[in-house]
């Protein structure tokens, strides 16, 4: 069942929950302790603890008290047997080991409760000040829970809040089941939920495995290995009736990660989930235990599990057995001291008693030597015969690697091409969603416009057929009025004709004026249309008007910067290029130095083609030549070294290329002819990458076309490079290849504020600069001329729109006087017309019908206007589209171009690829066999090397061995020798040999042995000092912690007025509370909780629960019927205490869940 959540409870966690700690000040001013969250891997065996007697006992056997603690002499018998307990000891009970007193250290660290309750009671108080609103956590949030087949549910699933979540339903619907599946499938033993021995106990009746899941939000910057899980992990546990158990952890997509249990508790410890803490996850047995039934030493055990001092002291315990056991193998090393240095000195008196045989022991060693040094000597023989194997496979590999190098040279000539012709195809293919959107949007604008058109076309017919009508009736009624007032006038005589021409004066005045209205009405509607257009025609100009002063100003900057400083070699290049020239002119690995960067031996003649070249020759000005692989992969270290990123570092030739007649006519400008390279090798690489022999340089487009394009083409030229009309810093590549019809490529510098990598005069760059300069600002002022044009056409439309809309005021207030004209004048005719209301009631037809034909002839005459105009927007959004339209197809002429032309360049690479696989394989096989010579002749090599080393061993200089002498012959001498050396040795009973070896191995074993007591002293001292220093921590964390949890409780009691306080005796493990719910009682001491109400009890109890909840470091913190025992009440009180105060006033990012029943 779906829990209930409270959205706005919570604390956003800054940091990894895993290393969240209890951060507090010490009691000392300059002191800071910082407890983290207890863990050890120190699991083992309890030992064995060694007892001492208690030194701090009376005479009378019982151990002073620190301080005597109140209580109300009312309680019940197990209250009072526990405090007699706590209060006089047990004879029987066994005295403290040494690792207690030592961790106690009498309890003087909590001598000083009333100043400590102090500090924390500020803390308490200033703490608000200092935290901010709650908010949701971004991970360690449990957001489900799914149960199958788990205890009485066959599906349970859960939904949970991101803070604060009650859960509430009827015995049996779920809840202590939620609560007992997070335990177990977040790794909890079977046996800590109280609800069963082992995991098959759990599986439902009937059923023969069960599943549980759980699913932990995993999101921000602190998240649990976000790359792998994603926002969420999903933690699933099954086990079956049979006994078997597993798990499996996966992504919030599904997949599983890891099958095994220690990732599970790996992710558990990292959000510190705790699940196995008692007071963080506080089952229904548990619940009713602490709250209601516990002691004070039962009340005590929770508070120190819960805030895991009782884990710490275990871990402390276990250490402190280590160390004994190591203090209890000193002696034992100590005698093996002893022993080792007995036999040390036996040894040297058996040295010193062989003498005697040293003429033939001489004589011998030196056959020996002789016998080793010959077995040198034959295998520096088969030395020899090796090197001569390998000298003839190296040549072969140096011939297959210069093959290689050609080929892997006219591959990256490719490449480069390539890689020019896709930045073409992405540049060309950067503005095809532009170019369509183009198109849709003008053709919906062009089928909207002509929408609009044909409605008021029809508009208009309808408009005029009714103008026509209401004309003809008017004409209608005139006749009969006519006709009427004939009637009236022969009946009145002349003065009824008089009033009757001033109506219709009147009532023709009302007509003009409602004539000019409209047609002030309409060009008023015109004006803004005009305003409108120019005031979008003025905010078009100001943006090209702010771009081109941004460009002047750039200008500018560049002339100021041209001028100020002297132009370094290789400011155009990155700005680690120098640190890497200096480690390249200090590396002495290299076979040729290298020539580099390219750009930095160029020198450009017409700065005005400064920016199109370095576009066109791109990452070839910063590149370096070398003249093998190894010196390029000598010089890529470098490099990375030196964080040069862009640096393309090619193979290049030596032989210089020929360009006789390869060249085009002397009358075009080619890019070689403009640049003056001072080196041979810098202009052949840039000849075989560029073409820069063939590409010829024409200024203005018009004539580089009528050049490539007006004919055959000049003789031996690739392509032209032309500046774009109107676009500094942009140009063009123009290409006519036979048979490959002809293409046009634009150049466009990205950066136009970057330098130039290629050398200039100073004097002509600057020139070039304030010429471009000129050229902008002339540029500058045409566009601020039209601006100003624009802007007094917009004055004038908004002068004259205010004048419309004032002549509009003085219209309606003559038609206004006007009307009341004709309607005293159409009183005075009434006069005449006495009784007979004829001749009235056919003018009031007739001014509804000329209201009418106003009305229709107002609307006419609008949707006329109305139709030029949309007529007009019609043909417009109709000739964008068609613009649109033919963009589209230029853009798919040009698009099919480069990439036809990339398919080229991607053929030829394959080509090129083909034969350099081929080469790199005989270089391969050369290698091959060119290792295979330098295995056997390193082997051959080290086995010298290796047999030289032990025949030094043995004789460290070498011994003369004659041509003839043999390896065999020395060896009949020598054994002859020793045959006559062993017979003497059988009266001594060891040989000379054997007796200086049981001297060095006595020696090491001397040595040994002293060495290993020295360490064990120093590891011992080590682990005394490290104990001491953690068991320190521990009383100054259980000093905090228990001053917190007073101060919280009685701070909490307040919330209802109540007084109390929180009795915490370390020494006599025991917990126990006072609590005074009575206002007007003066006693200091308070009431023991026996003789509380029950709902005063469990106000009492919530508080204290939420006093030591406190103090823990975990944000899961689960609740199972805290309610139990209380009334309605009581328990709406609790729960509003529960969300208003458990978790605003924590400073760790809480995730609770808590159970009602």
């Amino acid at each position: 069942m779906p829990g209930r959540t409270i959205n706005d409870i919570g604390a956003e966690s800054s940091r990894k929950r895993s290393r969240a700690a209890v951060s507090f000040q010490a009691y000392e001013d300059d002191e800071v302790v910082d407890v983290q969250r207890a863990r050890s891997n120190l699991r083992g065996e309890t030992r064995k603890r060694a007892r001492v007697s208690g030194s701090e006992l009376t005479k009378d056997g019982r151990r002073p008290n620190r301080e005597s603690t109140p209580e109300s002499s009312e309680g019940d018998d197990a209250t009072h047997i526990d405090q007699q307990t706590n209060a006089q000891g047990s004879p029987d009970s066994p005295p403290k080991t040494q690792y207690e007193l030592l961790r106690d250290n009498n309890f003087e660290h909590l001598r000083h409760e009333a100043t400590d309750d102090q500090r924390a009671t500020q803390r308490l108080r200033f703490r608000p000040n200092l935290l901010g609103d709650n908010a949701v956590a971004d991970n360690g949030i449990i957001e489900s829970i799914t149960c199958v087949n788990f205890m009485c549910h066959e599906r349970l699933h859960c939904e949970l809040g991101p803070l604060l979540n009650f859960i509430v339903g009827e015995n049996g619907s779920g809840k202590s089941a939620i609560l007992t599946a997070i335990t177990l499938c977040l790794g909890g033993k079977a046996s800590s939920t109280n609800r069963g021995g082992s995991l098959k106990s759990f599986v439902k009746e009937g059923c023969e495995r069960a599943v549980l899941t759980v699913k932990i939000k995993n999101q921000g910057q602190d998240a649990y290995r976000h790359e792998l899980y994603g926002d969420s992990i999903i933690v699933e546990r099954h086990f079956s009736k049979a006994g078997a158990s597993g798990f499996k952890v996966k992504t919030a997509l599904g997949q599983t990660i890891s099958t095994k249990k220690q990732e599970v508790e790996e992710i558990v410890e990292y959000y510190a989930l705790q699940v196995d803490n008692p007071l963080n996850v506080l089952s229904q047995d548990n619940a009713r235990q602490f709250l209601n039934a516990s002691t004070k030493t039962q009340k005590y055990k929770f508070f120190i599990e819960g805030v895991q001092l009782q884990q710490l002291d275990n871990d402390y315990r276990l250490i402190s057995e280590s160390l004994e056991q190591m203090v209890a193998k000193v002696p034992d090393q100590e005698a093996r001291v002893q022993h080792a240095k007995e036999a040390l000195a036996k040894a040297n008196r058996l040295k010193e008693a062989i003498e005697g045989n040293r003429q033939i022991r001489v004589k011998h060693r030196t056959l020996r030597n002789m016998m080793i040094w010959a077995q040198v000597v034959e295998e520096e023989r088969e030395l020899a015969r090796r090197e001569k194997t390998l000298a003839e496979a190296s040549i072969k590999v140096a011939e297959a690697e210069r093959d290689v190098e050609e080929k892997t040279q006219a591959l990256q000539v490719a490449d480069e091409k390539i890689e020019r012709a896709q930045q073409n195809v992405m540049s060309v293919k950067e503005e095809e969603r532009e170019v369509r959107d183009r198109v849709v949007i003008t053709k919906e604008a062009s089928l909207e416009a002509a929408k609009v058109l044909h409605q008021i076309h029809v508009d208009e017919r309808e408009a005029h057929s009714s103008l026509k009508n209401a004309k003809t009736h008017i004409r209608d009624l005139e006749l009969k009025i006519a006709a009427e007032e004939q009637r009236l006038e022969d009946a009145n005589g002349e003065a009824h004709s008089i009033k009757t021409r001033e109506l219709k004066e009147a009532e023709a005045d009302v007509e003009k004026i409602i004539a000019e209205i409209a047609g002030n009405k309409a060009r008023g509607s015109e004006l803004s249309s005009q305003t409108e257009e120019a005031g979008k025609a003025l905010k078009q100009i100001d943006d090209e008007f702010q771009r081109k002063r941004g460009e002047v100003e750039v200008a500018q900057a560049k002339i100021e910067e041209l001028e100020k400083s002297a132009g370094g070699l290789y400011d155009g290049f990155e700005a680690q290029l120098p640190k890497l020239l200096h480690m390249i002119a200090h590396e002495k690995s290299f076979a040729e130095k290298p020539i580099g960067p390219l750009g930095a031996h160029v020198k450009l003649l017409k700065p005005q083609w400064s920016a199109i070249l370095e576009q066109f020759m791109g990452p070839s000005l910063s590149a370096f030549l070398v003249t093998s692989s190894r010196d390029q992969k000598i010089l890529k270290g470098l490099a990375d070294r030196a964080g040069v990123k862009n640096c393309p570092i090619l193979i290049g030739k030596k032989n210089p290329l020929d360009l006789s007649g390869k060249e085009p006519e002397e009358s075009f400008d080619t890019i070689l002819r403009v640049l003056n390279i001072d080196n041979q090798r810098v202009r052949d690489q840039l000849i075989i990458a560029h073409s820069i022999e063939q590409t010829i340089l024409v200024p203005e487009r018009t004539r580089a076309e009528d050049v490539m394009f007006g004919g055959a083409g000049p003789r031996n030229v690739r392509a032209c490079l032309c500046f774009q009309d109107g676009k500094r810093g942009q140009g063009l590549i123009l290409t006519n290849r036979r048979g490959n019809g002809i293409a046009t490529e634009p150049i466009t510098n990205k950066n136009i504020n970057s330098r130039p990598r290629m050398q200039t005069d100073m004097g002509s760059q600057v020139a070039f600069q304030k010429e471009t300069l000129q050229q902008l600002e002339t540029e500058y002022r045409v566009m601020e001329s039209s601006r100003r044009r624009v802007q007094q056409d917009l004055q004038r439309f908004q002068k004259e729109l205010i004048a419309r809309k004032k002549k509009k005021y003085v219209l309606e207030t003559r038609l206004r006087t006007a009307r009341v004209r004709v309607g005293d004048l159409e009183a005075a005719l009434d006069e005449f017309d006495g009784t007979d209301g004829r001749l009235q009631g056919l003018r009031e037809q007739l001014e509804d019908a000329k209201r009418k034909e106003e009305h229709f002839g107002t609307q006419y005459g609008a949707l006329h206007v109305m139709k030029q105009e949309k007529n007009k927007v019609a043909e417009d959004a109709k000739a964008k589209l068609t613009t649109a339209k033919l963009q589209v197809t230029d853009f798919e002429a040009r698009l099919l171009k480069a990439e036809e032309k990339l398919r080229r360049f991607q053929d030829t690479r394959r080509i090129i690829l083909t034969e350099l696989n081929e080469a790199v394989t005989i270089v391969e096989l050369s290698k091959e066999a060119k290792e295979k010579a330098e295995g056997k002749r390193t082997r051959q090599f080290e086995h010298i090397a290796s047999i030289t080393e032990e025949a030094k061993k043995v004789c460290e200089h070498r011994m003369d061995i004659a041509e003839n002498a043999t390896y065999q012959s020395i060896e009949r001498q020598y054994e002859a020798l020793g045959k006559r050396l062993r017979e003497q040795e059988k009266k001594t009973g060891m040989s000379d040999e054997q007796v200086h070896d049981y001297v060095v191995e006595s020696k090491k074993a001397y040595d040994k042995v002293v060495s290993d007591l020295e360490s064990i002293k120093e590891v011992n001292a080590g682990l005394r000092a490290t104990l001491n220093l953690r068991l320190e921590k521990w009383r100054k964390f259980q000093r905090y912690i228990s001053s917190q949890s007073r101060a919280n409780f009685i701070y909490l009691l307040s919330e209802r007025g109540f007084r109390g306080k929180l009795l915490l005796d370390h020494e006599r493990k025991a917990l126990d509370l006072q609590v005074e719910p009575d206002k007007t009682e003066k006693r200091a001491a308070g009431r023991n909780t026996k003789t509380l109400s029950g709902g005063e009890k469990s106000f009492s109890s919530i508080c204290l629960l939420l006093s030591i909840w406190e103090a823990m470091g975990s944000p899961l913190r689960c609740l199972d019927e805290f309610d139990v025992f209380m009334d309605n009440v009581n328990r709406a009180i609790s729960t509003n205490m529960l969300v208003r105060k458990t978790l605003p006033d924590i400073i760790l990012p809480i995730y609770s869940l808590v159970i009602h029943r």
